[in-house]
């Protein structure tokens, strides 16, 4: 078999056995047991705690018995683990946070641009266009006093003056437009198309900001789980240091057992939510079988009442 013939199939095989996967992720079976391990984990641990402590004390016996050694090792790893996990989260969002902000403000910088360009255009309008100078100023006027902080625009912000939002006003224009265009020398109707140039560069810099703020919305997702293992790792190094210097062990054999088994299944938990959550975001932003945000967008828009 040719190599690129071998590389597509690949490839689709590949990309088969990830629509297989998220075709599983998205059963309801899956998802229910998803969502009850990682909404009543703190129910669980108790479960598993108290039925762990209760069978070390009805049933003793040696294999049971867990060496001061060993539980020492078991919360290292685990603490150490869980630390290099803590320090890779921390460095990739500290990276996205970074990525994000430049990218936010460099679309603002692009916006400003193409403003100033809608500006001096609409300055030097031809007489011919002169129907659309109304509307023209109405859009200038909506973007011009628009601040960094009111970006993304949603449907609900409406201006107060004229009670249009952004996209109304737009579409307006371009509709205006198609129906004149043909009325109006070759002139004319390439400098309008520099005017909807600007116009579609406006469109495709404000989608921009709707995506990278639901971009932000989804790096909360990894922030939480961060805590979670902030605070997994604490009671790890509790126990270490309960074992390793205070020697509770001595005191309460019964406790080794159930500890060590409670707090593997929680972090085990942690992990598994990690994964799901890093899943979502990879299926919202990246999977090409998905809808991706800004369509979700127009066609939530498109169905309000006008």
């Amino acid at each position: 078999m040719p190599p690129q013939k071998l590389q597509s199939f690949n490839s689709s095989e590949t990309l088969r056995k990830l629509q297989h996967l998220v075709q599983l992720s998205d059963t309801p079976i899956v998802r229910i047991s998803t969502a009850a391990l990682t909404q009543y984990q703190l129910w669980l641990m108790g479960f598993v705690f108290v039925m762990a402590l209760l069978f070390a004390i009805q049933k003793p016996a040696s294999w049971l018995t867990i060496k001061r050694e060993v539980a020492i090792e078991f919360f290292s790893a685990v603490s150490q683990s869980l630390a290099a996990l803590l320090g890779v989260l921390i460095a990739f969002l500290t990276v996205i946070s970074q990525l994000i902000t430049q990218r936010r403000l460099d679309d603002y910088r692009a916006l400003r641009t193409q403003i100033e360009q809608l500006i001096r255009l609409t300055q030097t309008l031809p007489s011919e266009l002169g129907v659309f100078d109304k509307m023209l100023v109405e859009v200038i006027d909506y973007l011009v006093p628009l601040q960094m902080k009111d970006f993304p625009i949603w449907p609900s912000i409406i201006d107060d003056e004229q009670t249009i939002i952004l996209e109304d006003l737009l579409a307006n224009f371009k509709h205006e437009w198609a129906e004149k265009q043909q009325q109006l020398p070759l002139a004319v109707r390439l400098y309008m198309q520099r005017i909807l140039l600007i116009i579609n560069n406006v469109e495709e810099i404000l989608e921009g900001f709707l995506i990278l703020y639901n971009r932000i919305l989804e790096m909360g997702r990894f922030i939480l789980a961060i805590a979670r293992l902030s605070f997994l790792l604490g009671i790890s190094l509790l126990f270490l240091l309960l074992f390793g210097i205070i020697e509770l062990q001595n005191s309460f054999p019964d406790l080794t057992l159930p500890i060590m088994l409670t707090l593997a299944i929680w972090v085990l938990i942690a992990l598994l939510e990690l994964v799901s959550n890093t899943w979502f975001v990879y299926k919202n932003f990246h999977s090409p079988w998905s809808l991706s945000i800004h369509q979700w967008y127009h066609q939530s828009r498109s169905n309000l009442p006008r």
